[in-house]
């Protein structure tokens, strides 16, 4: 396959609220294609890279939330970037997560990735969702998360203290767990969740409680919150989960 060449300007997908993005380097166009896809329809902005080199100028002039990045790529390969990343020279943070999605699947690979500071290591051919999956789960961990007092998003008001939700200013009666549900999808707007995340982040369990469980909730918050124009959907991605369709705006 004739590879497109990239400038360092290449950006491509949905912008973020802060201008910041996932920095995917892969000598391979048809990987980054399948991986810029994917993130996304995740929400996030991406911008690549098809070399090395390119990777650290682009690293040291827009500050990425995390990168994704192949072992095997021309001039300077991948552990030397990683190497540049985790020494301070590379002009980003040295805690600047890293996820290395590499053909290489030895076990000495793997050690070799982790142990020069890789935060994950994911072997191609991959799963475009897993590879999502893991990358939200990154900047969870990587992203100190102070809950907010109160989450204002168009007509839609959450207060934390008194666990009360309002539409336009009427209360919505919710359950524990539907309160729960519902802080917990519009404190992380746009990012998709399988029904056993769901269960995970809001039950804090998916050993006894079925799927269907979510689902209910999720039906139930749906009937409750109505169809003002001002509160954002929380939509279905078809084979997925869910995500809550707009911003959130902590105070």
């Amino acid at each position: 396959m004739e590879k497109t060449p990239l400038s360092d300007s290449a950006q491509v997908g949905a912008g973020a609220e802060d201008g910041r993005h996932i920095l995917v380097v892969d000598d391979d166009d048809s990987i980054r294609t399948v991986v810029r896809w994917q993130l996304n329809d995740s929400g996030f902005r991406v911008v690549e890279a098809d070399d090395g080199a390119m990777a650290l100028r682009l690293m040291a002039r827009d500050q990425p939330l995390l990168v994704v990045l192949d072992l095997s790529l021309r001039a300077v390969g991948g552990l030397d970037v990683l190497r540049e990343i985790r020494s301070g020279r590379a002009e980003v943070p040295r805690d600047l997560p890293v996820m290395i999605l590499s053909g290489r699947s030895g076990e000495t690979d793997r050690i070799v990735g982790l142990d020069l500071g890789a935060d994950d290591y994911l072997v191609k051919p991959f799963s475009p969702g897993e590879l999502a999956a893991r990358i939200r789960s990154l900047l969870r961990r990587a992203t100190p998360f102070t809950t907010p007092q109160v989450v204002s998003i168009g007509s839609l008001r959450i207060e934390v203290s008194s666990r009360e939700v309002t539409v336009a200013r009427d209360r919505i009666e919710l359950t524990v767990k539907e309160f729960d549900l519902l802080f917990f999808l519009a404190t992380h707007p746009r990012q998709v969740f399988t029904r056993r995340q769901l269960l995970e982040g809001v039950w804090h369990s998916s050993d006894f409680l079925g799927e269907a469980t979510v689902t209910e909730h999720v039906h139930r918050l749906r009937n409750k919150l109505g169809r003002d124009p001002g509160v954002p959907l929380i939509r279905t991605v078809r084979g997925v989960g869910y995500h809550f369709g707009g911003p959130s705006v902590p105070r």
